[in-house]
């Protein structure tokens, strides 16, 4: 009877154990599981598939130096098709499925709007890569759950438009895609522009899916500024620059590279966007960590990872989750929110990999993440500072110009 009663307390005991292995508990071993939602299809396929490999090479790298808080990364990726439908699917399948801890790469600000409500409902964090402001206001200062991995929208369109005049021309035409992105990209560009003592002619606002944009190409070219910015998506960037180029226009369109990439040239042809500008965030080449990362990106896609910076930051995302798990000690997202612009400012040892920070967290010092994509050095908002280049396009292929930072 003594042995069988020792054996129902060893069991009960085994039991206590496991009860207590929840998400923000270090006894367990078991993974901690992460998403990324990544535009694989849609307007955003240009850079998804890219995204996805990035995110598997950083956690490979993340569980190669033991995990944080002795804890494996397990990654679910899930494909929004840049709609926003189809992001809440796949929050939905990602949270409600494989119970992540964490969303990481959401790329289309709309997919970013429709999925951190099931994301704060979850109480996980969510490291996104989106651009417009709007972003920023869905959470108090110091109180943030979600972090925009990539500059905003604002900070983009102000140093572009002080460096496009910069560059000589001082009058210009707005066409916007009536996204709210891209319409928010437009009003801060001008404001900006007519800051620096430029002027703006006319801004257009289109909306998306027509089959022909000739009145709005017309009325715009009607304006005859000395450039034309067009913020807009690639299907409806294609149509308008090819029925620009069919009505006269010579060119001096300005266009964010989110936009203007290889697929649109596939649709127009390189001679259609010849000497047009592009410009885009753009990773830090010098940076140890992007060097570490390029090289193995190359080898898995076939692709330089210099072309799709939203690669670099989901990258960044994953090793900036992992280094604020092992300094919170904790899963909670609040917690990791405080770590993380903890971890991504100075002062503190700078450190360019997972590996490199628990190394100095373990031993109670403090870390400066130094990404491939740059310092990060969140603020209050979740917002970091962009690093931007303008490209001139040169048969069909964009040449780097010149790069531009708020830092500098």
């Amino acid at each position: 009877m003594r042995i069988r009663a020792i054996a129902v307390v060893t069991a009960l005991f085994g039991v206590i154990l496991l009860s207590g292995c929840g998400p923000g508990n270090q006894t367990t071993t078991e993974p901690i599981n992460v998403g990324a939602i990544v535009p694989l299809t849609g307007d955003g396929s240009d850079f998804g598939p890219g995204m996805a490999e990035a995110a598997r090479i950083a956690v490979d790298e993340v569980n190669a130096a033991g995990g944080p808080i002795g804890r494996h990364f397990k990654l679910y990726v899930e494909d929004d098709a840049t709609s926003p439908d189809q992001g809440v699917r796949a929050a939905h399948k990602l949270i409600d499925v494989n119970h992540v801890s964490a969303i990481v790469g959401t790329w289309s600000t709309a997919v970013t709007m429709a999925v951190f409500p099931l994301t704060l409902d979850a109480n996980i964090l969510e490291m996104n890569v989106s651009g417009a402001p709007q972003v920023s206001t869905l959470q108090p200062p110091g109180q943030h759950t979600i972090f925009t991995v990539n500059a905003t929208d604002t900070d983009l369109s102000k140093i572009v438009a002080a460096a496009l005049r910069k560059q000589g021309p001082s009058r210009v035409t707005i066409m916007a895609n009536n996204d709210e992105a891209t319409s928010t990209f437009a009003k801060v560009f001008s404001d900006a522009f007519r800051a620096e003592g430029g002027s703006v002619i006319k801004t257009i606002i289109y909306p998306s899916d027509q089959k022909s944009y000739t009145t709005e190409v017309a009325q715009a070219l009607k304006t005859k500024p000395d450039a034309y910015v067009l913020a807009c998506f690639t299907p409806d960037g294609a149509q308008i620059l090819k029925e620009a180029f069919q009505a006269g226009s010579n060119g001096n369109w300005v266009v964010p590279a989110w936009c203007l990439n290889d697929q649109l040239v596939g649709l127009v042809g390189p001679n259609v966007v010849q000497g047009d500008i592009a410009f885009d965030l753009i990773p830090v080449a010098d940076a140890a960590a992007y060097k570490r990362l390029a090289g193995t990106y190359l080898a898995k896609t076939g692709k330089d990872l210099f072309n799709n910076v939203y690669a670099a930051h989901v990258y960044d995302s994953i090793h900036l989750l992992a280094l604020a798990i092992e300094k919170a000690q904790t899963l909670k997202p609040l917690e990791l929110g405080k770590a993380l612009i903890v971890i991504s400012n100075p002062p503190g040892q700078d450190v360019s990999s997972y590996q490199e920070g628990a190394a100095l967290l373990k031993q109670g010092k403090a870390v400066h993440y130094q990404g491939a994509s740059g310092p990060i050095e969140f603020n209050q908002t979740g917002d970091m500072s962009p690093y931007v280049g303008l490209f001139s396009i040169d048969n069909g292929k964009p040449v780097l110009k010149l790069t531009l930072s708020q830092r500098s």
